[in-house]
């Protein structure tokens, strides 16, 4: 059985994304939370777990197993496949439930809450994810350097990211170093005498992470009971509502009351005007990076801009296409820079740079939530939050080049 439903068929097949991969593995990790409460609520009690319990257990560890099995069909790269088979033994260990009447009734529950608590409790910098109640979704954002080998598919997925404690601060604030000055003044310098001095002026920028959040509108519970990947379905939508947010903050935040300091409200970036037509403002905006020894890893441009250079014509509307065959489907480069859409560029506009230059801090990785209280409660409904806790930090805002397009 697949656990793939009908709504994500059409991801089936496409090039890999750090989004989807991620999103099968935020489906193991919620199976994974569900059998543990199993487990854990019987361990309370002192108890095996009953026939039902056990059903509804095994349940949830073949929906986790499955989306496993999903992640690797869809990134065979030895290290995904290492982290996965970590994963595996962790939610898919045979469980043996004891006889009824037998003795030490506590004890293989708490050996299966602690199995679900290891899978669980994910680590960010050391600090534990696990929140009662909560659903930890892992968030498509590579903590790692983004390789370029990959053609990317969003935006985030250029931009390296960092746990709030991993040497940026701690609480709800953070501070970095930004280079304001680069003058390299190294020389060959004879016996004796004075040696110069090159110039790397930073300062210490100081900033806060912000809540990005949303819910959904009220469900029946039994829409829940009706409907077996409905929950799944939410998360995906919410998630990728939220990133899709934390992509314009990233852009074009104004720094004002909760939104961060997005990239081109950064002081110190540079501005190409338009120079006689797209391609050569987008050339001269390479120059000038290169003149700074920069080697752009991106050009990120709106999608309306990205189909207007593909329709690029030699000789107007009837030549050869100057970007090449539409039927090629290789990495989208120009001058062998890649080219990512993003909606949360604005349209006349493109952002080349070198995208290790910035940084997403992550205080808190997208969360999810479910609430039955309240009016919920009396109504027999469910609302559904997700929210993270984000910030945006530019090391050097001169590795970045906002690129007019038009006139």
């Amino acid at each position: 059985m697949r656990l793939l439903p009908a709504y994500l068929h059409a991801l089936e097949g496409n090039p890999m994304s750090t989004q989807r991969m991620e999103m099968w593995r935020g489906i193991a990790t919620a199976a994974a939370q569900e059998a543990r409460t199993i487990a854990e609520k019987a361990n309370a009690a002192g108890r095996d777990l009953t026939a039902e319990e056990k059903a509804a257990y095994d349940r949830h560890m073949t929906k986790g197993r499955e989306a496993l099995e999903e992640l690797k069909r869809a990134k065979s790269d030895v290290e995904i496949l290492a982290q996965v088979k970590t994963l595996a033994a962790e939610v898919g260990e045979p469980v043996k439930v004891a006889a009824a009447g037998s003795r030490g009734r506590g004890s293989w529950a708490k050996a299966a809450a602690d199995r679900m608590a290891k899978t669980m409790t994910m680590e960010t910098d050391g600090q534990k994810s696990l929140i009662t109640g909560s659903i930890g979704v892992p968030a498509p954002i590579e903590t790692d350097i983004v390789t370029m080998s990959e053609a990317p598919r969003s935006l985030l997925e250029l931009i390296p990211a960092k746990g709030l404690n991993g040497g940026y601060g701690t609480g709800n604030s953070f501070s970095f170093l930004r280079q304001t000055v680069r003058t390299n003044n190294a020389a060959p310098v004879a016996d004796g005498a004075l040696k110069p001095t090159s110039v790397y002026s930073l300062a210490e920028v100081e900033d806060r992470v912000r809540v990005i959040a949303h819910l959904s509108e009220p469900v029946p519970e039994r829409y829940f009971a009706d409907h077996a990947n409905l929950e799944d379905f939410l998360r995906t939508e919410m998630e990728a509502g939220l990133y899709l947010a934390l992509e314009n903050q990233v852009v074009h935040g104004d720094g004002t009351g909760e939104s961060l300091t997005g990239l081109l409200n950064t002081s110190g970036i540079i501005v190409q005007a338009f120079a006689t037509d797209t391609l050569t403002s987008i050339r001269k905006a390479m120059t000038s990076l290169e003149v700074y020894g920069i080697t752009p890893t991106a050009l990120v441009l709106n999608p309306v801009d990205a189909e207007a250079l593909d329709l690029l014509r030699d000789s107007g509307a009837t030549g050869k296409y100057l970007l090449g065959d539409p039927g090629g489907d290789g990495v989208e480069k120009l001058w062998k820079v890649p080219r990512v859409p993003s909606t949360a560029v604005p349209a006349g506009t493109a952002v080349l740079g070198d995208w290790q230059q910035a940084q997403v801090i992550v205080r808190e990785d997208a969360t999810l939530a479910l609430d039955r209280s309240g009016e919920n409660f009396t109504k027999n409904l469910v609302t559904m939050r997700l929210e993270g806790r984000f910030g945006f930090a530019v090391k050097r805002p001169n590795a970045f080049v906002e690129v007019a397009l038009a006139a």
